[in-house]
Formats: structure tokens, C-alpha cells, sequence
């Protein structure tokens, strides 16, 4: 119960500037810039963090989405870097992000379908150290970016699945980056669900 209780008010402090509608394409577009809290959020803008995270990572690194380690770390290391310092369990430092083991875990279920720990760090990647003694991350702060996702649409998929279309966009300019679909699935993680698949358009 009480890791429930936390997980909701998580979900309040890292879905930023969505609203407090549900998302349907009849409704109003749904966005998500960094820095700003809402005063209530639902399940479906709950997991503009993830899907925003998964966006930037492809983009600014001209990947697909996959399950590779490399492509596992890099994606995380996104999610964490835009939310984890507002996490309860995080430790900051000047130029580090401190997290529990479990705590990166918690993100990465979002990340990913089926989660089922995380992998090795990919060999001569130092954006992430692992110290086994604590159990726990030390992630370099990086730079969070001024990129805006916007949720324009969701359908709804057999299996409580969720179809969502999106778009990343340059705040400076209302200018559109990339479109994007997300195909989600339900999980009992903190963000309610997981990103199955994700393709740029």
C-alpha cells in the first residue's frame, strides 16, 4: 500500500503541464514540457515521461526502438536524467544523480513490456556507474533539453492496450521535429504502463 501511495504521487510530480482530462483524439492535445507539475494527471498522460524519454533517446541518437542492452541503458539514462532527481530516493550532488538499484528498475518497467531486471551496463559506456557494494546508480547530469512531446491521439487496443500518436516538438518554434506512435501495454508499475513499441514517422 504504501509503495502504491508513492508510486501515484510520483506519477503527480513527473507528468508535467498534460491537464487533468483523460487523452482521446476528439480532446484537446495533451504536452509535456519539462519542469512544470500539474495538479492532477490520469493513467494515459501518466506515461508522457517514458514515451518522452523514448523519443529523445531515438532522435537525438538516431536509433529505433529495441531491447538490445545498449539501447536499455541509453533510453534509461534519458528517463533518469529528466525525472529521476524528483524521485524521493534520489541523491544529487553538482554534477551527479544518485539511485537506488530498484528505483531504476521502477523507471525502466515503463521503458520496456515484460521487464525483468536490468541488464549489464554496456562495456566502456561511462554516462552510468553501478556500485555493487550499495546497489546502487551514479548517473552524470546531463543536459534535460528543451523538446516538448505532445500527445495528439489514443486508441484503445485489445488487452487494455493503448495505440497513441504524438508529436516532438521545438518549443521555440511550434515547429514539429517528429511524429511518433506508441503502442502501450497495462503493467502494475508506477506509470500504469508500458511502451511495447515505439516508431517514428
Amino acid at each position: 500500500m504504501k509503495k502504491r501511495l508513492l508510486s501515484i504521487c510520483l506519477i503527480v510530480i513527473l507528468v508535467l503541464s498534460l491537464g487533468g482530462a483523460a487523452m482521446a483524439a476528439s480532446k484537446p492535445e495533451n504536452s509535456f514540457i519539462p519542469g512544470r507539475v500539474p495538479a492532477e494527471t490520469d493513467a494515459i498522460q501518466s506515461v508522457t515521461p517514458p514515451i518522452h524519454a523514448l523519443v529523445l533517446c531515438m532522435v537525438e541518437n538516431d536509433l529505433e526502438y529495441s531491447k538490445s542492452d545498449l539501447f536499455t541503458w541509453k533510453s534509461l539514462y534519458y528517463m533518469l536524467s529528466l525525472y529521476g532527481q524528483m524521485d524521493a530516493r534520489a541523491e544529487l550532488t553538482d554534477d551527479m544523480l544518485i539511485l537506488p538499484a530498484e528505483t531504476a528498475a521502477d523507471y525502466a518497467s515503463a521503458l520496456f513490456p515484460d521487464f525483468q531486471g536490468l541488464p549489464p551496463l554496456p562495456a566502456g559506456w561511462d554516462r552510468v556507474i553501478y556500485d555493487a557494494r550499495l546497489d546502487q546508480y551514479c548517473l552524470a547530469r546531463g543536459d534535460e533539453g528543451l523538446a516538448e512531446t505532445v500527445l495528439t491521439g489514443s486508441r484503445n487496443l485489445s488487452g487494455g492496450g493503448l495505440l497513441v500518436d504524438g508529436r516532438l516538438l521545438d518549443p521555440s518554434t511550434g515547429n514539429t521535429l517528429v511524429r511518433f506512435q506508441a503502442t502501450l501495454t497495462p503493467n502494475d508499475g508506477m506509470f500504469g504502463y508500458a511502451v511495447a513499441d515505439l516508431k517514428l514517422q
